[in-house]
């Protein structure tokens, strides 16, 4: 019989922390800082501010938005604090395999109002593992330059749509 090459497990188990982003210190907010301060939000990078002496998270690690468009991961490899309903996960495994994983799950929402994830829905999430760090990594790595690559390409097309560059091909 052959062994197992993959494993599935729960993300709690796997994690070395899985915490909730709390409130912004607006006396220590700066706007151009050392240590981001990332929100639930989608545009730039989810940025809202920074702090100069102080982080909650110590990177690498995965954010995961709670709120609004629920469940999307983003690997952070700088030291950052999470705030309102954004989500963190530190853990031994690749953040970029992690992002990759997390960003595959089917979100499933259990409440009836404001959609939202919680520490210990995220904390369920079955993820399948390979049992070699090694592959894991390589696995991480390819998807990161993937999506490196689309948004370059998404770069470029918005750039030549608003320079009303039009190419006609023959």
């Amino acid at each position: 019989m052959k062994p197992k090459v993959w494993e599935q497990r729960k993300l709690g188990d796997e994690a070395e922390e899985i915490l909730a982003g709390g409130d912004i210190d607006k006396e220590k907010a700066v706007d151009d800082g050392v240590y981001p301060i990332y929100a639930n939000a989608l545009t730039n990078d989810g940025i809202v501010g920074y702090y100069d002496d102080y982080y909650r998270v110590k990177a690498p690690a995965v954010t995961v938005t709670g709120r609004g468009e629920v469940g999307r991961a983003r690997a952070r490899m700088i030291d950052f604090t999470p705030v309102v309903r954004l989500l963190a996960v530190r853990s031994n495994h690749d953040c970029y395999f992690l992002e990759n994983a997390i960003n595959n799950h089917k979100v499933v929402v259990e409440s009836t109002g404001v959609p939202q994830l919680t520490v210990p829905q995220l904390s369920s999430y079955d993820i399948c593992f390979p049992k070699d760090i090694v592959e894991e990594k390589k696995i991480g790595t390819y998807f990161n330059q993937l999506d490196r690559l689309i948004t370059l390409h998404q770069r470029q097309t918005d750039f030549y749509k608003k320079s009303n560059f039009y190419f006609i091909s023959s």
